[in-house]
């Protein structure tokens, strides 16, 4: 209560200083400093954000309501140095003063250092926003133009002052009267060639009788007429050959449109033309673009050209070529040509360009600037959670290009990582007491390899690639220090822009556990629990880390469960959680993932993101393995093999609500079910809540199953439900913020007689267990990175008693500190 009241008084005194600042410092007795802006559209007003697009002048940013940055402005001085030269003028008796106490040299270092302060809220900050009536007629002129834009022809707009104390709120009046419809559309097409072609593709057109007049529409018909004539064939066309004419004279609010398309661009008519030759130079270099060709082969009609030799397989290299001898000029097929020549990851630059020949026909040349066969690169970095305290890694990688003249990657990496673990065994030993290394190896082939082809099914255009990865990587001093060896063959397409699949044919991964011995020993909470149960009800038994699974076989037995049902379960919990972590496992899932994803680039603010995958492990693997171990388990060498069928669904939406301003949902559940060969799920893939990316009030792993306090170290569960909604915004320059609300937990669905019934899912009446988290948090946007610290609070806990869930511990002494990289989801 104490550490609360002193974070209330901080945060309040730190409320009223900035309340109290004076927004109005800097602003003349001739100023107004502008609060306010409104729309109002035919008396309403307006909640277009859009609409809000077309005003010039706005006020200062405001943070949560607050104009947080004109304070920061406003604590530093304009006039320090005048009114410091001033003082020194004026005072002479206490400038010696001041002198004699601190020294000439002291006092001009305390001079610059509040000249310093002064100049960093200024530049932090943000100045006063002084009405310019100049820019408000200006916006006046940009919404009667929008709506002008938009066929209200008639439409009317003005501005009105709302003054106060040297302040000024603007409204924006908006009369927008009918807006004019289209009536008749005709259309005057010169070139017969354009008017057949056009002709054909005529009811795809963007404007049609009865649409309301609308500018972008016939941007948007321009746009398409244009890109119909240039996929045509059409070579030459330009758009600035289509313009419109609309007759708006009419008094029953209709217009008449003219499409209007010239037959010739500079005297040259317009015709549709087809490609000669295929020019592809494979080693282009502009230092030696002069030198002579040596190599000119030619491949299906198409030549390879090269300066010193040609180390492209033909064959393979016209998987991303799709532009052909004879075939019609299209933009599609340049573009498409230059995005899947890029995709390679072969050339450093990618150059497509066309020359006419004397017949009317086209030549294509591609121009391809080869990047460095070989390349080594090496990378560290700095890594925290809430069980490795501290880490620092390095990795050395080796790449291979076109290793086999295909366009092929073959990638080689070692990767190692020094940690401060607090599972390490010696606790006593210095920092960075724990290491792990690995190293992997990759082959990616641009395109399938399979026995048949696919091309009817996944033609090329889709950009369909495979890749064969073999990993491993080995821990000492983590946890039980897990060895793996893992196996992926992996086939990638993408059917449109936004949609791409992935289909693992194999995803195999064997997990040995090298120090199951330490179980105890780093497992602490659930060792504490049987000895508590070993003192109260078994005092004679011996119990020790190394024997205590044999205690929970020879005393937790049905006799116990008669008298003792909690303590018993608590045990059989532990015996469980003990075979699953230590369980050596052997992995073969097939894998299928959707994902739809329409943002524009890494800067878009304002999209969709959708991704569903379904993992089905062991059906094969179970039914050509005759290895079996004591319990009946199918194995492969000793090895028990996991069969399960797992779900993931995830959707994201992102809103940019204002400038800066970002609203962002994230919703995920997941399913996992064993079964035949398994009876729970391999902990490597169980489902487990928390953490500085997931549910942000609780540490990794410390929420759940269900309405469950169980107190282990890992609780994991093969259901999961997590959605979060956050709201991120700009403070200051680089520095953002962000409000969040997290919720979900895990559950159990499996029939295991020792989990509670607290722990399992078993409908709706289970909803009640989804755990609430809130909190706050702080980034600082470095351009390459961004860094972030979240503050969660737990306010639902389903683990309380009823009528003790809410607010019991939503404050700064139970707060959960979430250190990360990047924005969560």
């Amino acid at each position: 209560m104490k550490n609360n009241f002193i974070i209330f008084l901080i945060v309040t005194s730190i409320t009223f200083s900035f309340s109290s600042c004076n927004t109005l410092k800097y602003v003349a007795d001739n100023e107004l400093l502008l609060t306010k802006n409104a729309v109002y559209v035919n008396d309403k007003k307006n909640v277009n954000y859009e609409i809000t697009d077309y005003i010039v002048q706005r006020p200062n940013q405001l943070v949560l309501g607050i104009p947080l940055p004109l304070y920061f402005y406003n604590i530093g001085d304009k006039n320090f140095e005048t009114d410091y030269n001033q003082w020194k003028l004026n005072k002479p008796f206490w400038k010696k003063l001041t002198t004699s106490i601190f020294s000439e040299k002291q006092t001009r270092g305390i001079h610059n250092f509040k000249v310093k302060k002064h100049q960093w809220f200024l530049n932090n900050g943000e100045p006063p926003i002084i009405f310019d009536s100049k820019k408000a007629n200006q916006t006046v002129e940009n919404l009667t133009q929008h709506y002008y834009n938009e066929g209200y022809f008639n439409v009317n707009v003005n501005y009105e002052e709302v003054k106060k104390n040297k302040k000024i709120g603007i409204n924006y009046l908006i009369n927008t009267d009918k807006a004019y419809t289209l009536d008749s559309i005709k259309t005057e097409i010169e070139s017969e060639v354009l008017d057949s072609i056009y002709k054909l593709h005529q009811k795809e057109s963007e404007i049609k009788t009865g649409n309301q007049f609308k500018l972008s529409l016939f941007i948007d018909e321009q746009n398409r007429i244009s890109n119909l004539f240039r996929n045509s064939g059409v070579y030459r066309f330009n758009k600035n050959a289509i313009t419109f004419e609309a007759d708006s004279s009419k008094t029953n609010y209709t217009s008449d449109v003219t499409l209007l398309i010239n037959d010739s661009i500079a005297t040259v008519p317009f015709k549709v033309q087809k490609i000669k030759n295929v020019n592809i130079y494979t080693d282009y270099s502009y230092n030696t673009k002069d030198d002579p060709i040596k190599v000119n082969e030619k491949y299906n009609g198409f030549n390879f050209l090269a300066i010193d030799q040609l180390k492209y397989n033909p064959k393979f290299l016209l998987d991303a070529i799709f532009i052909e001898p004879n075939a019609i000029y299209k933009d599609d097929t340049r573009e498409l040509t230059r995005k899947n020549l890029r995709r390679l990851n072969n050339f450093k630059s990618v150059d497509i360009k066309y020359e006419e020949t004397e017949d009317d026909m086209l030549n294509a040349s591609i121009y391809l600037t080869p990047l460095k066969k070989y390349s080594i690169g090496f990378n560290t970095e700095l890594t925290h959670s809430n069980i490795r305290q501290l880490g620092v890694s390095g990795k050395l990688s080796f790449l291979n290009r076109n290793i086999f003249k295909g366009s092929e990657i073959l990638k080689f990496s070692i990767q190692g990582s020094f940690l401060d673990s607090k599972d390490a065994a010696d606790s006593d030993t210095a920092l960075l007491n724990a290491w792990e290394i690995g190293s992997d190896i990759s082959l990616e082939i641009p395109r399938f390899l399979l026995p048949f082809n696919p091309d009817k099914i996944i033609p090329k255009s889709m950009s369909p690639s495979t890749t064969f990865t073999l990993g491993t990587s080995l821990q000492k001093d983590i946890g039980l220090d897990k060895q793996k060896f893992t196996g992926i063959i992996d086939y990638t397409w993408e059917t449109t822009k936004t949609k791409s699949h992935s289909f693992q044919l194999l995803n195999a991964q064997f997990i040995q556990n090298l120090n199951i011995d330490s179980y105890f020993d780093i497992y602490t909470s659930e060792y504490d629990d049987l000895v508590e149960i070993q003192e109260t009800y078994f005092p004679d038994a011996e119990l020790s880390e190394s024997t205590a699974i044999s205690f929970i076989e020879t005393y937790i037995n049905d006799d116990f469960e008669a008298s003792n049902s909690t303590e018993y379960k608590t045990a059989k919990n532990i015996e469980a959680l003990y075979y699953i972590i230590t369980e050596d496992a052997l992995i073969p899932s097939v894998a299928y993932t959707f994902t739809y994803n329409n943002s524009e680039n890494y800067k878009d603010n304002d999209f969709s993101f959708f991704r569903a995958r379904i993992a089905s492990s062991g059906n094969l693997t179970t039914l050509l393995s005759n290895e079996t171990d004591d319990s009946g388990t199918k194995t492969i060498l000793k090895t028990p093999i996991a069969q399960y069928v797992r779900t993931d669904l995830e959707y994201k939406k992102f809103w940019n609500v204002s400038l800066d301003n970002v609203i962002a949902f994230r919703s995920f559940l997941g399913v996992a079910v064993p079964y035949n060969n398994s009876s729970t799920m391999p902990f490597s893939r169980s489902y487990f809540i928390g953490g500085p990316n997931d549910l942000r009030a609780w540490k990794i792993y410390d929420l759940g199953p269900g309405s469950t306090q169980s107190g282990l170290e890992y609780n994991v569960g093969n259901l999961k439900f997590i959605t979060s909604l956050e709201y991120r915004f700009k403070v200051l320059n680089s520095l953002k913020g962000a409000l969040f609300v997290d919720a979900g937990n895990i559950w159990d669905i499996t029939n295991s007689t020792v989990t509670s019934s607290d722990a399992k899912f078993t409908g709706f009446n289970s909803l009640q267990d989804i755990a609430i988290g809130t909190g706050f948090g702080i980034r600082y946007d470095l351009s390459f990175i961004l860094l972030r610290l979240d503050l969660g609070f737990k306010t639902y806990e389903p683990y309380l008693d009823n009528g003790k869930k809410w607010f019991q511990h939503a404050n700064f002494a139970n707060n959960v500190y979430n250190f990360g990289i990047s924005y969560p989801f």
